[in-house]
Protein backbone atom coordinates (compact mmCIF):
# COMPACT_ATOMS: atom_id res chain seq x y z
CA UNK A 1 0.00 0.00 0.00
CA UNK A 2 1.52 3.56 -0.64
CA UNK A 3 2.55 5.75 1.82
CA UNK A 4 -0.63 8.49 2.20
CA UNK A 5 1.80 10.75 3.50
CA UNK A 6 3.63 10.81 -0.02
CA UNK A 7 0.17 10.74 -2.50
CA UNK A 8 -0.74 13.44 -3.78
CA UNK A 9 -4.44 12.73 -2.41
CA UNK A 10 -3.27 13.25 0.90
CA UNK A 11 -0.81 16.29 0.89
CA UNK A 12 -4.20 17.89 2.85
CA UNK A 13 -3.23 15.47 5.81
CA UNK A 14 -0.25 17.13 7.72
CA UNK A 15 1.91 15.62 10.04
CA UNK A 16 3.61 17.04 12.96
CA UNK A 17 7.46 18.25 12.14
CA UNK A 18 9.67 15.88 14.29
CA UNK A 19 11.07 17.13 17.48
CA UNK A 20 14.53 19.26 17.69
CA UNK A 21 17.37 16.60 17.88
CA UNK A 22 18.43 15.73 21.05
CA UNK A 23 15.47 17.46 22.72
CA UNK A 24 13.00 14.47 23.50
CA UNK A 25 10.22 14.79 26.08
CA UNK A 26 10.89 10.61 26.69
CA UNK A 27 14.00 11.78 28.51
CA UNK A 28 11.79 11.95 31.45
CA UNK A 29 11.43 7.92 31.36
CA UNK A 30 15.49 7.81 32.50
CA UNK A 31 13.72 9.94 35.73
CA UNK A 32 10.95 8.22 35.81
CA UNK A 33 12.79 4.92 35.99
CA UNK A 34 14.85 6.11 39.15
CA UNK A 35 11.81 6.97 41.16
CA UNK A 36 9.92 4.33 40.32
CA UNK A 37 12.35 2.49 42.29
CA UNK A 38 11.99 4.59 45.21
CA UNK A 39 8.35 4.86 45.60
CA UNK A 40 8.45 0.79 45.33
CA UNK A 41 10.61 1.12 48.74
CA UNK A 42 10.60 2.63 51.84
CA UNK A 43 9.86 5.91 50.78
CA UNK A 44 6.00 5.59 50.32
CA UNK A 45 5.97 2.68 52.96
CA UNK A 46 4.30 5.51 55.75
CA UNK A 47 2.06 6.63 53.34
CA UNK A 48 0.81 2.82 52.84
CA UNK A 49 0.65 1.80 55.72
CA UNK A 50 -2.91 0.03 56.53
CA UNK A 51 -3.81 0.55 53.24
CA UNK A 52 -5.07 -2.19 51.38
CA UNK A 53 -2.93 -3.89 49.22
CA UNK A 54 -3.57 -4.48 45.69
CA UNK A 55 -4.39 -8.36 44.58
CA UNK A 56 -1.63 -10.15 42.96
CA UNK A 57 -1.12 -12.35 40.16
CA UNK A 58 0.28 -15.69 41.28
CA UNK A 59 3.87 -14.77 40.38
CA UNK A 60 3.44 -11.67 42.90
CA UNK A 61 2.53 -9.06 39.87
CA UNK A 62 0.35 -6.56 41.49
CA UNK A 63 -3.08 -5.93 39.42
CA UNK A 64 -4.51 -2.79 37.99
CA UNK A 65 -7.12 -2.34 35.72
CA UNK A 66 -6.75 0.23 33.11
CA UNK A 67 -9.91 1.42 30.92
CA UNK A 68 -9.05 3.12 27.35
CA UNK A 69 -10.93 3.47 24.02
CA UNK A 70 -9.95 0.09 22.04
CA UNK A 71 -11.23 1.78 18.98
CA UNK A 72 -8.70 4.44 19.34
CA UNK A 73 -5.09 3.43 18.09
CA UNK A 74 -3.55 6.91 19.80
CA UNK A 75 -4.00 4.32 23.03
CA UNK A 76 -1.67 1.48 21.38
CA UNK A 77 1.52 2.89 23.54
CA UNK A 78 -0.52 1.86 26.82
CA UNK A 79 -1.30 -1.80 24.88
CA UNK A 80 1.97 -2.28 23.32
CA UNK A 81 3.64 -1.77 27.19
CA UNK A 82 1.83 -4.71 28.09
CA UNK A 83 2.65 -6.64 24.85
CA UNK A 84 6.20 -6.10 25.35
CA UNK A 85 6.70 -6.28 29.16
CA UNK A 86 7.46 -2.94 30.38
CA UNK A 87 4.45 -2.95 33.02
CA UNK A 88 5.86 -6.65 34.42
CA UNK A 89 9.34 -4.47 34.30
CA UNK A 90 7.23 -2.34 37.05
CA UNK A 91 6.03 -5.37 38.66
CA UNK A 92 2.43 -4.83 36.68
CA UNK A 93 0.01 -6.57 35.39
CA UNK A 94 -2.62 -4.53 33.66
CA UNK A 95 -6.10 -5.62 32.78
CA UNK A 96 -7.65 -3.61 29.72
CA UNK A 97 -11.39 -2.91 29.82
CA UNK A 98 -13.11 -0.72 27.12
CA UNK A 99 -15.10 2.28 27.78
CA UNK A 100 -17.99 4.03 25.23
CA UNK A 101 -18.32 6.92 27.05
CA UNK A 102 -16.69 9.65 28.77
CA UNK A 103 -19.17 9.78 31.89
CA UNK A 104 -19.38 6.03 32.39
CA UNK A 105 -15.55 6.21 31.90
CA UNK A 106 -15.19 9.07 34.39
CA UNK A 107 -17.57 7.10 37.49
CA UNK A 108 -15.82 4.11 37.08
CA UNK A 109 -12.57 5.58 37.62
CA UNK A 110 -14.02 8.25 40.74
CA UNK A 111 -15.60 4.78 42.02
CA UNK A 112 -12.99 2.93 42.21
CA UNK A 113 -14.97 0.22 39.17
CA UNK A 114 -11.20 0.78 37.25
CA UNK A 115 -8.10 2.26 38.92
CA UNK A 116 -7.03 4.15 35.76
CA UNK A 117 -8.57 5.91 32.71
CA UNK A 118 -7.39 7.36 29.25
CA UNK A 119 -9.15 9.55 27.43
CA UNK A 120 -9.17 13.00 25.83
CA UNK A 121 -8.57 16.12 27.96
CA UNK A 122 -11.35 17.91 26.36
CA UNK A 123 -14.23 15.84 27.49
CA UNK A 124 -12.87 15.40 31.15
CA UNK A 125 -12.54 19.25 31.85
CA UNK A 126 -15.79 20.02 32.81
CA UNK A 127 -16.73 16.98 34.58
CA UNK A 128 -13.36 17.43 36.52
CA UNK A 129 -14.99 21.04 37.97
CA UNK A 130 -17.53 19.49 38.62
CA UNK A 131 -15.54 16.90 41.52
CA UNK A 132 -15.27 13.78 40.24
CA UNK A 133 -13.14 12.16 42.67
CA UNK A 134 -9.87 11.28 40.42
CA UNK A 135 -6.68 13.29 39.11
CA UNK A 136 -4.84 13.71 36.21
CA UNK A 137 -1.48 11.81 35.85
CA UNK A 138 -0.20 11.76 32.40
CA UNK A 139 -0.77 13.21 28.96
CA UNK A 140 0.07 10.82 26.41
CA UNK A 141 0.30 12.45 23.13
CA UNK A 142 -1.15 15.05 21.01
CA UNK A 143 -2.97 15.18 18.01
CA UNK A 144 -5.96 12.84 17.17
CA UNK A 145 -9.02 15.07 16.21
CA UNK A 146 -9.64 16.43 12.99
CA UNK A 147 -12.20 18.75 11.16
CA UNK A 148 -12.70 17.73 7.27
CA UNK A 149 -14.60 19.56 4.74
CA UNK A 150 -16.00 19.13 1.27
CA UNK A 151 -14.14 20.36 -1.54
CA UNK A 152 -17.49 19.93 -3.78
CA UNK A 153 -19.35 22.03 -0.98
CA UNK A 154 -16.64 24.71 -1.56
CA UNK A 155 -14.71 24.37 1.54
CA UNK A 156 -10.80 24.14 1.35
CA UNK A 157 -7.78 23.90 3.82
CA UNK A 158 -7.94 27.77 4.12
CA UNK A 159 -9.86 27.70 7.40
CA UNK A 160 -12.25 30.97 6.26
CA UNK A 161 -13.91 28.41 3.59
CA UNK A 162 -16.21 27.55 6.53
CA UNK A 163 -17.79 30.30 6.81
CA UNK A 164 -21.50 29.68 5.88
CA UNK A 165 -21.22 26.29 6.25
CA UNK A 166 -22.95 23.57 8.46
CA UNK A 167 -20.23 21.81 10.84
CA UNK A 168 -21.51 18.30 11.67
CA UNK A 169 -20.65 16.66 15.53
CA UNK A 170 -21.37 13.86 16.95
CA UNK A 171 -21.73 15.76 20.48
CA UNK A 172 -23.34 19.24 21.17
CA UNK A 173 -20.82 19.78 24.26
CA UNK A 174 -18.50 17.31 22.85
CA UNK A 175 -14.63 17.03 22.17
CA UNK A 176 -14.85 17.89 18.75
CA UNK A 177 -17.21 21.37 19.60
CA UNK A 178 -15.21 22.36 22.48
CA UNK A 179 -11.92 21.25 20.74
CA UNK A 180 -12.80 22.98 17.05
CA UNK A 181 -15.21 26.13 17.81
CA UNK A 182 -12.18 27.37 20.11
CA UNK A 183 -9.77 26.67 17.13
CA UNK A 184 -12.19 28.17 14.70
CA UNK A 185 -12.27 31.26 17.36
CA UNK A 186 -8.25 31.02 17.55
CA UNK A 187 -8.24 31.57 13.67
CA UNK A 188 -10.83 34.51 13.07
CA UNK A 189 -14.09 32.39 12.50
CA UNK A 190 -16.70 32.97 14.80
CA UNK A 191 -17.78 29.84 16.30
CA UNK A 192 -21.44 31.16 16.70
CA UNK A 193 -21.89 33.54 13.85
CA UNK A 194 -19.61 32.31 11.24
CA UNK A 195 -21.10 28.57 10.81
CA UNK A 196 -23.73 26.48 12.09
CA UNK A 197 -23.21 22.85 13.95
CA UNK A 198 -25.53 20.35 13.61
CA UNK A 199 -25.59 16.90 15.54
CA UNK A 200 -25.86 14.04 13.71
CA UNK A 201 -24.46 10.22 15.62
CA UNK A 202 -20.92 10.05 15.01
CA UNK A 203 -21.26 6.87 12.40
CA UNK A 204 -23.64 8.69 10.24
CA UNK A 205 -21.52 12.13 10.03
CA UNK A 206 -19.75 10.90 6.88
CA UNK A 207 -23.90 9.89 5.17
CA UNK A 208 -24.66 13.17 6.32
CA UNK A 209 -22.01 15.06 4.66
CA UNK A 210 -22.56 12.99 1.31
CA UNK A 211 -26.34 13.77 1.19
CA UNK A 212 -25.16 17.83 1.55
CA UNK A 213 -26.70 18.17 4.94
CA UNK A 214 -23.69 19.12 6.13
CA UNK A 215 -20.49 20.29 4.23
CA UNK A 216 -18.37 19.93 7.28
CA UNK A 217 -17.29 17.58 10.24
CA UNK A 218 -15.25 17.05 13.11
CA UNK A 219 -14.26 13.89 14.82
CA UNK A 220 -11.32 11.56 16.04
CA UNK A 221 -9.27 9.40 14.22
CA UNK A 222 -9.18 6.88 12.73
CA UNK A 223 -12.28 7.20 11.73
CA UNK A 224 -11.63 10.73 10.15
CA UNK A 225 -8.50 9.22 8.05
CA UNK A 226 -10.40 6.36 7.05
CA UNK A 227 -12.77 8.61 5.48
CA UNK A 228 -10.56 11.03 4.40
CA UNK A 229 -8.79 7.98 2.30
CA UNK A 230 -12.38 6.67 0.99
CA UNK A 231 -13.24 9.94 -0.37
CA UNK A 232 -10.97 9.93 -3.37
CA UNK A 233 -9.92 13.19 -2.74
CA UNK A 234 -12.99 15.18 -1.78
CA UNK A 235 -12.28 15.56 2.49
CA UNK A 236 -9.69 18.20 3.15
CA UNK A 237 -8.40 19.01 6.35
CA UNK A 238 -9.35 21.94 7.75
CA UNK A 239 -8.19 21.73 11.29
CA UNK A 240 -6.79 19.75 13.45
CA UNK A 241 -5.88 19.91 17.62
CA UNK A 242 -2.43 20.38 16.22
CA UNK A 243 -3.24 23.42 14.44
CA UNK A 244 -1.98 26.75 15.03
CA UNK A 245 -1.86 28.07 17.35
CA UNK A 246 -2.21 24.78 19.46
CA UNK A 247 0.80 23.37 18.16
CA UNK A 248 2.65 21.29 20.42
CA UNK A 249 -0.29 20.58 22.64
CA UNK A 250 -1.56 17.35 24.25
CA UNK A 251 -4.85 16.31 23.79
CA UNK A 252 -5.33 13.03 25.66
CA UNK A 253 -4.41 12.07 29.32
CA UNK A 254 -4.39 9.50 31.46
CA UNK A 255 -6.45 9.69 35.02
CA UNK A 256 -6.18 7.67 38.26
CA UNK A 257 -8.58 7.02 40.55
CA UNK A 258 -7.82 9.12 44.57
CA UNK A 259 -8.20 5.94 45.84
CA UNK A 260 -5.73 3.98 43.68
CA UNK A 261 -3.09 7.18 44.53
CA UNK A 262 -3.82 6.44 48.41
CA UNK A 263 -3.46 2.62 47.90
CA UNK A 264 -0.33 2.09 45.86
CA UNK A 265 1.49 5.44 44.58
CA UNK A 266 3.87 3.41 43.28
CA UNK A 267 1.91 1.68 40.86
CA UNK A 268 0.81 4.62 39.05
CA UNK A 269 4.00 5.96 38.76
CA UNK A 270 5.00 2.63 37.37
CA UNK A 271 2.19 2.70 34.57
CA UNK A 272 3.45 5.81 34.10
CA UNK A 273 6.74 5.13 33.47
CA UNK A 274 5.92 1.70 30.91
CA UNK A 275 3.61 4.51 28.71
CA UNK A 276 6.68 6.91 28.70
CA UNK A 277 8.77 4.75 27.22
CA UNK A 278 6.43 2.96 25.08
CA UNK A 279 5.49 6.67 23.55
CA UNK A 280 9.14 6.57 22.91
CA UNK A 281 9.14 3.42 21.16
CA UNK A 282 5.72 4.89 18.97
CA UNK A 283 7.13 7.99 17.99
CA UNK A 284 10.64 6.18 16.54
CA UNK A 285 8.29 3.51 15.30
CA UNK A 286 4.99 3.55 14.68
CA UNK A 287 4.92 0.25 12.59
CA UNK A 288 5.81 -1.61 15.72
CA UNK A 289 3.06 0.36 17.88
CA UNK A 290 0.46 -0.37 15.15
CA UNK A 291 1.10 -4.19 15.08
CA UNK A 292 0.57 -4.30 18.79
CA UNK A 293 -2.84 -2.53 18.21
CA UNK A 294 -4.12 -4.33 15.46
CA UNK A 295 -3.77 -7.55 17.81
CA UNK A 296 -5.93 -6.06 20.74
CA UNK A 297 -7.68 -2.60 19.01
CA UNK A 298 -11.44 -3.04 17.65
CA UNK A 299 -10.44 -1.31 14.30
CA UNK A 300 -10.59 -3.46 11.40
CA UNK A 301 -7.88 -1.61 9.61
CA UNK A 302 -4.43 -2.40 7.40
CA UNK A 303 -1.60 -1.98 9.72
CA UNK A 304 -0.02 0.40 7.43
CA UNK A 305 -3.38 3.15 8.19
CA UNK A 306 -3.13 2.57 11.66
CA UNK A 307 0.81 3.34 11.57
CA UNK A 308 0.25 6.34 9.34
CA UNK A 309 -2.47 7.71 11.83
CA UNK A 310 0.24 7.05 14.49
CA UNK A 311 2.64 9.17 12.60
CA UNK A 312 0.61 12.34 12.71
CA UNK A 313 0.20 12.06 16.01
CA UNK A 314 2.87 13.89 18.44
CA UNK A 315 3.94 10.42 21.22
CA UNK A 316 6.92 12.08 21.96
CA UNK A 317 4.95 14.77 23.91
CA UNK A 318 3.68 13.37 27.53
CA UNK A 319 3.68 16.02 29.79
CA UNK A 320 3.38 14.84 33.53
CA UNK A 321 3.64 16.94 36.95
CA UNK A 322 3.78 21.11 36.24
CA UNK A 323 4.19 20.95 32.18
CA UNK A 324 0.93 18.67 32.61
CA UNK A 325 -0.52 21.29 34.90
CA UNK A 326 0.21 23.71 32.64
CA UNK A 327 -1.88 21.94 29.76
CA UNK A 328 -4.82 22.01 32.03
CA UNK A 329 -4.68 25.23 32.87
CA UNK A 330 -4.41 26.54 29.52
CA UNK A 331 -7.39 24.53 28.09
CA UNK A 332 -9.29 25.32 31.36
CA UNK A 333 -8.45 28.92 30.30
CA UNK A 334 -10.01 28.72 26.84
CA UNK A 335 -13.09 26.58 27.55
CA UNK A 336 -13.89 29.59 29.93
CA UNK A 337 -14.04 32.37 26.76
CA UNK A 338 -16.73 30.23 25.56
CA UNK A 339 -18.82 29.60 28.64
CA UNK A 340 -17.92 25.93 28.98
CA UNK A 341 -16.41 26.20 32.59
CA UNK A 342 -17.17 28.64 35.19
CA UNK A 343 -16.81 32.58 34.69
CA UNK A 344 -15.12 32.79 37.76
CA UNK A 345 -13.08 29.57 37.19
CA UNK A 346 -8.87 29.80 38.44
CA UNK A 347 -7.48 27.62 35.82
CA UNK A 348 -4.42 27.21 37.46
CA UNK A 349 -5.36 26.90 40.87
CA UNK A 350 -8.19 24.26 39.03
CA UNK A 351 -5.24 22.92 37.33
CA UNK A 352 -3.06 22.41 40.26
CA UNK A 353 -6.04 20.63 42.24
CA UNK A 354 -6.58 17.66 39.38
CA UNK A 355 -3.10 17.45 38.42
CA UNK A 356 -1.17 14.30 40.49
CA UNK A 357 2.83 14.35 39.89
CA UNK A 358 3.07 10.57 40.34
CA UNK A 359 7.17 11.53 39.80
CA UNK A 360 7.60 13.28 43.36
CA UNK A 361 6.34 10.28 45.35
CA UNK A 362 5.30 10.99 48.35
CA UNK A 363 2.94 14.43 47.51
CA UNK A 364 -0.02 14.93 45.35
CA UNK A 365 0.80 18.48 44.56
CA UNK A 366 2.16 20.29 41.95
Amino acid sequence: MSNPSHDPVFDDIREPPPPEPGVRWGRRAVVLGGLAGLAGGTLLAARQLGARPLPRTPDGLRIVRLSLPVNAPCVAPLILAEQIGLYRDRGLKVEFTNWTDTPSLLEAVATGKVDLGAGMIMQFMRPLEQGFDLKLVAGTHGGCMRMVGSRRAGVTDDIASVRGKTIGIADATGFAYNTFALLLKSNGVDPLRDVAWRVYPAPLLEAALMKGDIQAYADSDPLMYLAQRRSGGDLVEILSNLSAPWQGRVCCVVAASNTLLRRDRSAVLGLVDAMVQASEICAADPMQVARAFAQYGAVKAPVEDIAAVLRMQTHHMHPLGHDLAAEVAFYAAQLKTIGVMSADLDPEAFARGIVDDVTKGDTAHV
